[in-house]
């Protein structure tokens, strides 16, 4: 044999047991004959290949493929491979549940009955797929609703208990004497609802009465509308006419007002003219008063005649005697004598 064919049977055999060894890994072993089996589920979230087949715990086959149906959104093709002596009834269940709390799946078998012949299914059959979630992985198909059986008679002693102890007629919780208060609240409060209707009963007449002289009264206003109406704009106009007689009155105050203003102003401006004219002819020296003004030697005389007038004044208040008439000239030297010892004195 030569070198060529040995490399070619040692390269076919390499080959082959590649396969194989993947094979097996995945969980397939080629040189044992198994039947193919289909399911579909709507998710495989964490499905792989070569997951475990099992029934009753027990190893039966694994997961050959998984294949995303393309005539059919959302649904996914699983092909289980089986022993080939495993036998599979037509109503089995392939339920799809997690492995455990750190994620996988696996897949149980589930059926009520074994079955053999013609109850059983062929290899290339499709099977009922079915999920399950943890609770139910962990109970078991119908152990939900007995754990909730058990869980709901738990809580309903729970409560009874919690009733009886807390609002029990007999029990003296705080709780218990709130819900006495509150039932003794609501009943004087039907109590008063039931008094209420009583006296809208026995005022029913009036009410309705007060109702419809009220509505006739509406009536009466809504028919006198264009006479209120026509009232309004009366008043309105009137309004008008007083504002418009207030405002032409003031404005003829006013008017008298300025008139009178400028009869004062213009007799102010003559006066002033002639005080001009009266300043301006004493500037000018013209008049008496402008030439007293000017001239100061008519200014000094008037000045001296001023002074002695005033001596002179003086001395008639104080020596009267002098100016009596038919004095002599003796009596008058004898008072001036007189005063003039006083004085010394």
């Amino acid at each position: 044999m030569s070198n060529e064919v040995k490399i070619a049977l040692l390269a076919i055999a390499a080959l082959a047991l590649s396969y194989w060894g993947y094979k097996f890994i995945i969980g397939k072993n080629v040189l044992v004959k198994s039947n193919l089996y289909y399911v579909e589920y709507p998710d495989v979230d964490e499905l792989m290949m070569g997951t475990s087949v099992t029934v009753s715990g027990v190893r039966v086959g694994s997961v050959a493929s998984i294949d995303l149906m393309k005539n059919e959104y959302g649904r996914v093709l699983v092909t289980l491979d089986l022993d080939k002596d495993m036998n599979v009834p037509k109503d089995a269940r392939a339920v799809l549940l997690p492995k455990g709390f750190m994620g996988g799946k696996v897949i149980k078998l589930v059926y009520d009955n074994p079955c053999n012949g013609a109850g059983c299914a062929k290899s290339g059959d499709y099977l009922q797929g079915q999920t399950w979630g943890m609770v139910e992985s962990m109970l078991g198909e119908g152990g939900l609703e007995g754990y909730m059986e058990i869980v709901k008679d738990g809580l309903e002693e729970v409560f009874d208990t919690i009733n009886s102890t807390l609002l029990g007629s007999e029990s003296d919780s705080p709780l218990a004497q709130s819900v006495k208060k509150l039932d003794s609240t609501l009943e004087n409060l039907k109590s008063a609802s039931f008094q209420l209707d009583l006296t809208m009963r026995k005022s029913g007449g009036k009410i309705d009465g007060t109702l419809d002289n009220l509505y006739s009264l509406t009536g009466s206003i809504e028919k006198k509308s264009d006479k209120i109406g026509s009232i309004i704009d009366n008043a309105d106009q009137l309004s008008g006419q007083l504002a418009e007689a207030d405002l032409k009155k003031t404005m003829n105050e006013v008017n008298a007002s300025i008139a009178s203003l400028k009869s004062t102003l213009t007799a102010a401006e003559e006066t002033v003219n002639g005080l001009n004219n009266v300043i301006g002819k004493i500037n000018n020296q013209e008049g008496t008063l402008g030439k007293l003004m000017g001239d100061e030697k008519l200014y000094n005389n008037l000045n001296s005649m001023t002074y002695r007038l005033d001596t002179l004044m003086n001395d008639f208040q104080e020596r009267p005697y002098r100016y009596m008439p038919l004095k002599s000239r003796k009596k008058v030297k004898r008072f001036d004598r007189q005063d003039a010892a006083s004085t010394s004195n």
